[in-house]
């Protein structure tokens, strides 16, 4: 029965890898809008052509992403938990970011510094915490039918390359 035990973890912890390597990949399409920003405004591009682009990615994209952390994985930590509470002020901060349509270059440099700070911090402490303290069964459960798709493919003004 022990070996029974531990095959089972063994056999969810693969597969809780599999699920945080999709979450890593959302998170990763993101730092790719972040390093996007920073190339446009270096090279002086239009800022309503990277505003256009970065809306487009937060609603196509990082939208769902924040909707599905809120949704499965924060209710799993619990949201009086003190990581879950700084990851969503982060993640309202971000949005007002593009919401507010005001002095656009100062809220394109704003968006790519907290969301690059909310990445990180989600990847080095919710992920840890995840991994060291979660039954991985229960996030596999929550997570089971998660499957990103980018969509940045679909943007034509790619003014960054």
């Amino acid at each position: 029965m022990n070996l029974e035990k531990t095959l089972i973890k063994k056999e969810n912890l693969g597969n809780l890898e599999k699920v945080l390597n999709s979450l890593h990949s959302d998170h990763q399409h993101s730092l790719e809008l972040c390093w996007a920003i920073r190339v446009g405004i270096k090279q002086k591009i239009d800022p309503d052509r990277i505003k256009n682009y970065a809306d487009w990615y937060y609603s196509n994209e990082l939208a769902a992403h924040f909707e599905m952390e809120k949704e499965h994985i924060f209710p799993i930590l619990g949201m009086e938990n003190e990581l879950v509470k700084k990851a969503l002020t982060l993640q309202r901060k971000i949005k007002k970011h593009f919401t507010k349509n005001i002095l656009i270059e100062k809220s394109l440099s704003r968006i790519e510094e907290d969301l690059e700070i909310l990445i990180r911090f989600e990847e080095r402490n919710i992920f840890a915490f995840i991994r060291n303290k979660m039954p991985s069964n229960q996030i596999i459960a929550s997570l089971k039918n998660y499957s990103p798709e980018p969509n940045s493919q679909q943007w034509n003004d790619r003014f960054w390359q």
